[in-house]
């Protein structure tokens, strides 16, 4: 009697165990575009937020002009591929239940909710852009793509990890509380306040200055300076450091915040 095997392919092979890191984004992306419309909306909604940033910055007629939008027009497409979208994710797994079914899974949970949030940052990362390019061209006058590209990316993934730390650190906030949605909202805020996205840091009062030494600010402000070429070679490997020290810092209390909240687990929803 002939029995069928199944055949591996060539991917398979390839990556051998770390197939289901791929198999997961893969899911992940297809599972999103249930949701397309939902998607580039938000993502047009922060086209027009950004629209409406540089048309104030314009109106104010300041004298670095191009500089500003330059760090505004790139560093939202920066903001745009870095964002995990997880939060909300997590909170509302936690409140309905499913968190439970997941930890059965064979695999760590917080790299589950990593691989997760990178196929949620693809996804997003091409539907926004697509919304982006009205404004893109509308102020293509000003954009100068000639940053210092190289030492810049690095800094994507940096980005990447500590937006990811620090909105799963929210999310978890439901084994605490059941409703998490509040504590989602704050870290939006946070993100596009404490980030430099709305406008560089540097404006601010100089008693402000400490804020550039938070996570926040190496998700944006400090990438985009060292892209237009703002900072020295020393002034950058030390944003650099501390962008790792912070990656470093929130994976590791995060991790320790998803044991906490593990024996608070109380499954709502079951």
């Amino acid at each position: 009697m002939n029995t069928e095997t199944y055949q591996h392919s060539f991917l398979e092979k390839l990556l051998g165990k770390q197939y289901k890191w791929y198999f997961l984004i893969k899911y992940w992306i297809k599972a999103n575009t249930t949701y397309f419309w939902s998607e580039f909306f938000v993502g047009l909604n922060r086209t027009l937020v950004l629209l409406g940033t540089c048309v104030i910055f314009l109106y104010l007629g300041q004298k670095n002009e191009q500089p500003i939008l330059n760090y505004l027009l790139l560093g939202s497409i920066f903001f745009t591929i870095t964002d995990p979208i997880i939060s909300w994710f997590v909170s509302s797994n936690i409140k309905e239940g499913k968190m439970t079914r997941w930890l059965t899974y064979p695999v760590s949970h917080i790299h589950f909710l990593l691989f997760t949030a990178l196929a949620n940052c693809i996804y997003l990362s091409i539907t926004s852009l697509v919304s982006l390019i009205p404004v893109i061209l509308l102020f293509n006058q000003s954009i100068d793509l000639t940053g210092n590209f190289w030492i810049f990316i690095p800094f994507v993934f940096i980005s990447f990890i500590i937006r990811f730390s620090i909105q799963i650190l929210a999310g978890f906030s439901s084994f605490w509380f059941t409703e998490g949605s509040g504590a989602n909202h704050l870290v939006l805020s946070a993100e596009n306040f404490l980030s430099g996205s709305m406008f560089p840091l540097y404006i601010l009062p100089i008693h402000f200055n400490w804020l550039q030494f938070l996570p926040f600010a190496f998700t944006f402000y400090h990438p985009m300076q060292i892209y237009l070429g703002k900072y020295s070679t020393i002034e950058t490997s030390w944003v650099f450091a501390g962008g790792v020290a912070w990656c470093v810092a929130l994976y590791l209390l995060a991790k320790f915040i998803f044991k906490l909240g593990i024996k608070r687990n109380e499954s709502v929803g079951l």
